[in-house]
């Protein structure tokens, strides 16, 4: 469980907070008034969850593109008539 500290606290510490958070990899939650406000975590860590959430960004668009591609295939639409359509979108036409 990663320790929970109040921002005047942590403000008093942030030096050792932030060393400790590079040693241990462990997270701090900042509260104000008792309330989860922020997180302070280990840089690579921050990177990590930065490139799963755009990981998982990318997997949503193609899971949509490729659901969009059976329905087309299922309704009998040409890709030729759905290229057109882009095109004449991207276009301003």
């Amino acid at each position: 469980m990663e320790d929970m500290l109040g921002v005047e606290e942590a403000r008093r510490i942030l030096g050792e907070l932030v060393t400790n958070v590079c040693q241990r990899k462990e997270a701090v939650v900042i509260t104000r008034r008792s309330k989860e406000k922020a997180v302070l975590l280990d840089y690579e860590e921050y990177r990590r969850l930065r490139g799963l959430e755009k990981e998982v960004a990318a997997s949503r668009v193609a899971d949509a593109l490729s659901r969009i591609r059976r329905s087309v295939q299922d309704a009998g639409i040409p890709e030729s008539v759905i290229q057109e359509s882009i095109d004449e979108v991207r276009s301003g036409r």
